[in-house]
């Protein structure tokens, strides 16, 4: 695993693009975005990350540098998004954005000459010169994400060094999740008062031994559309079994239009059935 995240760590970065010219003392990351924002894996092919850091007052000539790697840092929680309401494939956390401020910046010493700078300004007058206004530097990671790296939260760390080996320290989560996916699905009518909703629900296999395998023990909401109408209610929820079934039977409601469900979880992602009639 130690030499799998390595190789994801080690990539390019190109050219920071000038963003503006404002005064800075000392470096600050203003942001770190992710595209995509949060990764989906199949059984096969992978997820190329671009990720892109703002900051300013870094010094030349390669001022920023990431770490990319799962888990959590120390001292914060990780949590999940809360699946998209209506009929959304569940909305996964945006890459979010932090302003951080500059670390280990020396005070200004007692009694400093006057007309000239003094601690953090006179390292950045007296050592090579930092860049002063907001640039983006994007970052390609030779390795891409697939189905054999660990699935769940994932931290991306930027750091950017400034004049007098002043740094700033930024991250920003995303979740890898594995591939879900729905088969055999039905809707059949029972005479004219019921109707059975039945389907399977598989996932990634972990294993590797499969592309798919059974995701048992899981909740599946099923969907109705009155004819005629845009949204869409949730009619009921129904647990699938040790081989990923699910079978319903629910009073007729008519013409209309069914679907079914599954929510996103850290590890797994979110899956819509087509529209049924």
């Amino acid at each position: 695993m130690r030499v799998l995240i390595a190789l994801l760590v080690a990539g390019g970065v190109l050219s920071p693009t000038q963003a503006g010219a404002e005064p800075a003392e000392g470096p600050v990351i203003r942001s770190i975005t992710l595209n995509p924002d949060s990764p989906v894996v199949g059984p096969a092919g992978a997820v190329r990350l671009v990720i892109e850091v703002v900051a300013r007052g870094v010094e030349d000539p390669a001022g920023v540098t990431i770490e990319v790697e799962p888990g959590v840092p120390p001292g914060v929680t990780a949590r999940p998004a809360s699946p998209g309401a209506g009929t959304g494939q569940g909305a996964g956390p945006s890459a979010p954005a932090y302003i951080v401020t500059p670390q280990g910046t020396p005070a200004p010493p007692a009694g400093g000459p006057t007309g000239g700078p003094t601690g953090a300004a006179a390292a950045q007058a007296t050592g090579p010169r930092a860049r002063q206004g907001w640039e983006t530097w994007r970052f390609l990671p030779d390795k891409a994400l697939t189905r054999w790296y660990p699935a769940g939260r994932w931290t991306v760390t930027a750091t950017a060094r400034g004049a007098g080996g002043v740094t700033a320290t930024g991250r920003a989560a995303f979740w890898l999740r594995r591939e879900t996916r729905f088969s055999a699905v039905r809707v059949v009518g029972k005479g004219s008062e019921a109707v059975r909703i039945r389907g399977v629900l598989n996932r990634v296999d972990p294993q590797g031994y499969v592309d798919y395998a059974p995701f048992s023990e899981r909740p599946v909401d099923i969907l109705h559309r009155r004819a005629g109408e845009e949204d869409w209610e949730k009619a009921a929820t129904v647990t699938t079994d040790v081989r990923g079934r699910f079978v319903r039977a629910l009073p007729e409601r008519g013409s209309g239009e069914w679907r079914v469900r599954f929510a996103q979880t850290g590890h797994y992602a979110s899956r819509l059935s087509p529209v049924l009639r």
